[in-house]
Parts: structure tokens; C-alpha cells; sequence
């Protein structure tokens, strides 16, 4: 029993000096530092491109940064994978323009480190200019309207069986999808697919397309600004002849479905919807307004196209007038301390027109839509005629828009002449 209990005593010893050796085996192991470590601009603000060259056995690189002047050190979560790559890359987006310290530390499948690697580097301070392959001189949609939406512009409006998407950086250069926002077989009716509006509706975290198809009026909603947009329920809003839909929600969370129904020519109608954004509240269906002042009635009994915008606490409707064929199409607005109204006309309408500083000889300009771009400021969206000879094709163009100080709506600057770029 001395025997085997010695012998016992010896093995476990030996088995500690063999742990502890293993311990001490990997204390010692050193792990290869990344090389040719190296940072650059890229073409966007703010941004640096991280590159270097992997030594063997590494499978992860821990980026981290410091602004110059700072100790506070970042480190880029989670880690960048090798891949069993030789070389890798890493965009890195900083917080502000300013010289760091890039550090760049090897990891091996053990979770070893290597000894840090750094380089210094200043990103762009502006965003470099992009260059585009124009394909086409004008944005061929009629009843144009614009969704602003995580640094990106959807447009939307009137061609073809259906709804294409058209989107832009900076509102000069669009390019068309490849993809229909909203194709036939996605709502109902077959024909006649007019003035789409998108709104990103928050509490529902979902796009809702309001648009007229054979002169009536259908929504759709997705997920996604692209699309596609499907109509859940195929059958419009209300079962009488309607279009140009618009919708408006309220500081209060009320949804206002405003529209054009056939009641003695155009005429703009609002109406509460219901909380399924689908249907309306029929007993609360109001006039806004009908074509009644001169310059309105040049061609047609017709007021279309309303929009619908709060500025402190007065609300603007605006609305076109004349048929959308007469060279004299213009927009005007009116105001209300109420979404339902009554309105009451500017009395310096029409804003935009063919003899107006801001349509710089364009005619048939109107059925646009303000937007809030970028800055916060406003835009208008417009559609025109093809030349003094020709409706069509009509193609769409943008002006800055402002309300002054004593609540005056213009629209003004020199329009942007959009071009489709590949």
C-alpha cells in the first residue's frame, strides 16, 4: 500500500509540473503584430479606410481610435474577422473631423494579443464630389411628390401603369429602381394610376402609398420606401369616382384624408380616417375648396392637388386650379386654424404660374407637393409642360419654398432642373 501511495504522489506531481509547464508554454507564446498598418480618406466625410496585412494564425483585429489631444481611447465593436484573409480592410466613420491615433492589435484563436500597431490619420472634413452618368435631362413623372427619409429622397408620381421609385442624394441626380414601387397586380384597378404620395406613419412603423387608380382612390403600405407597396384589401378608400389623395396627421394623432371628389368640377373634400388608415369617417366628409376666383377657372372648373402643412398654428392647404392641359395650371393656398376648415384664399394667389419669377418660363406648372429636405427647410415639387407646344411628356422640377414671418407662403429661387443618372 507505501508502494501504490508513493507511486500515486509521484504521478500527480508529475502532472503538475506537466500543467504548469502548459501554462508557462503559453505565457510565453508571442503573437505576430499586424503590419503595413495604413489610413486614408475615403470620399465621405469623417471616414477613414483601414488597411494591413495579417500575420498566420490570426483570426480577429481589434480596431480602436483616439482624437489627438484626447485620452479617451474607442474601440470598434465587435471585432474584425480575418477570414483567413492576407490582407484586410475596415471602414471606419468617426465622430467629427479631427487627427487620430489608429491602433490596430492581432488576436489568435485563443485570445492571445499581439503588441499594438499605430498610425495617424485626418479624414476628409467634406464629402468628395461624386461623379454621375446622366442617362436623361428631365424627371419624367407628372404630380410629383417627395419622401425625405434617412438621408435619402423617394420620388414618386404619375407615367405609367403603376408607380415607379426614383431616388436622389442631393435632389439633382436620380436614379430610377429597376423595381416598380407599386406594380397592377398589387391593387386593385387596372388603369389610370395618378399622383401617389409615401408617408413613413411612425406609431406604425410602416410607408402608406395613397394614390388614385381609375379615378378612384386606394391606399398600400410596406415596410420599405422602395416598396413594394400591396393594398391589403383591394378596393378603394370610398366606392365613388375620387383622386388626388393626400394625407395629413394631426399634432393630436388625428389622420385627415384630403381628396378631390366630382361634386360641380373639382373640388377638395377632407374627411377623418379611421385608425386603420384604410377608411374614412363618411358623416365627417367637409368641402375645403372649389374653383371660384378668375385665375382659377381660366380652363375648367378645378381645384386639385391639395397638400396640407401646420406652421405654428395656422394650417395651409395648398392646392392647383385650371386643368392641368392649360398653360396657365398654377398653385395657390389658403389658410385655416383648423385642419377641416374654413379656409380662407390667399389673397395673392397664385404663387407659382407660368408668368411667376420662380417658374422661369416653364408653363402648365402645378399638382406639386412640399417637402422637408435635408436642413429642415422646405422644398416644393412641381410638375410642367413638355415647351410652349406640348403637354407631354410633362417632367418635374424643384424650387425652395418659405412662410414668412407674417405667414406668407412663397416659392421662389431658381428651379432644379432634375437629371436621371445610371
Amino acid at each position: 500500500m507505501l508502494a501504490i501511495a508513493l507511486l500515486w504522489s509521484c504521478k500527480s506531481s508529475s502532472n503538475a509540473i506537466s500543467t504548469e509547464k502548459e501554462e508557462d508554454d503559453k505565457k510565453t507564446v508571442v503573437v505576430a503584430s499586424v503590419s503595413n498598418l495604413a489610413a486614408g480618406e475615403t470620399d465621405k466625410k469623417n471616414e477613414l479606410k483601414i488597411t494591413w496585412n495579417n500575420p498566420t494564425a490570426t483570426v480577429s483585429v481589434m480596431i480602436s481610435y483616439t482624437e489627438e489631444g484626447t485620452d479617451e481611447e474607442h474601440t470598434v465593436t465587435p471585432h474584425i474577422r480575418t477570414e483567413g484573409e492576407n490582407r484586410s480592410s475596415y471602414v471606419l466613420k468617426l465622430p467629427r473631423y479631427a487627427t487620430y491615433k489608429i491602433a490596430a492589435v492581432a488576436m489568435d484563436n485563443y485570445g492571445r494579443k499581439s503588441e499594438s500597431l499605430t498610425v495617424t490619420a485626418t479624414p476628409a472634413k467634406e464629402d468628395a464630389p461624386r461623379s454621375y452618368e446622366i442617362i436623361g435631362d428631365k424627371l419624367p413623372i407628372a404630380d410629383p411628390y417627395v419622401l425625405y427619409h434617412e438621408g435619402r429622397y423617394y420620388a414618386y408620381g404619375t407615367r405609367i401603369n403603376g408607380f415607379e421609385i426614383y431616388i436622389s442624394e442631393d435632389l439633382k441626380h436620380w436614379k430610377r429602381s429597376t423595381n416598380l414601387a407599386l406594380s397592377p397586380e398589387n391593387s386593385w384597378g387596372t388603369r389610370w394610376y395618378w399622383a401617389p404620395e409615401v408617408y413613413y406613419v411612425a406609431s406604425k412603423n410602416r410607408f402608406y402609398m395613397f394614390y388614385s387608380v381609375d379615378e378612384h382612390i386606394c391606399v398600400a403600405s410596406s415596410n420599405r420606401p422602395e416598396g413594394p407597396f400591396i393594398q391589403q384589401e383591394k378596393t378603394p378608400i370610398v366606392s365613388e369616382k375620387a383622386i388626388d389623395t393626400h394625407l395629413y396627421i394631426d399634432e393630436d394623432g388625428t389622420p385627415y384624408l384630403y381628396y378631390v371628389r366630382f361634386t360641380g368640377g373639382n373640388v377638395i373634400w377632407v374627411a377623418e380616417m379611421n385608425d386603420d388608415l384604410r377608411t374614412i369617417k363618411t358623416e365627417t366628409l367637409t368641402k375645403c375648396i372649389s374653383a371660384e376666383e378668375p385665375w382659377e377657372r381660366k380652363q375648367g372648373t378645378i381645384a386639385e392637388g391639395p397638400s396640407v402643412i401646420k406652421h405654428g398654428n395656422m394650417y395651409y392647404l395648398m392646392y392647383s386650379a385650371n386643368h392641368f392641359e392649360s398653360q396657365d395650371y398654377a398653385v395657390g393656398y389658403a389658410t385655416s386654424n383648423s385642419p377641416k376648415g374654413p379656409w380662407k384664399k390667399y389673397n395673392g394667389n397664385p404663387i407659382l404660374r407660368r408668368d411667376k419669377p420662380a417658374a422661369s418660363g416653364l408653363v402648365g406648372t402645378g399638382h406639386g407637393a412640399p417637402f422637408i429636405t435635408a436642413d429642415g427647410s422646405y422644398n416644393y415639387i412641381y410638375h410642367a409642360h413638355a415647351n410652349m407646344n406640348s403637354i407631354g411628356p410633362r417632367t418635374s422640377y424643384i424650387n425652395d419654398m418659405t412662410i414668412s414671418e407674417d405667414g406668407v407662403i412663397r416659392i421662389s429661387g431658381e428651379a432644379i432642373n432634375p437629371v436621371l443618372v445610371k
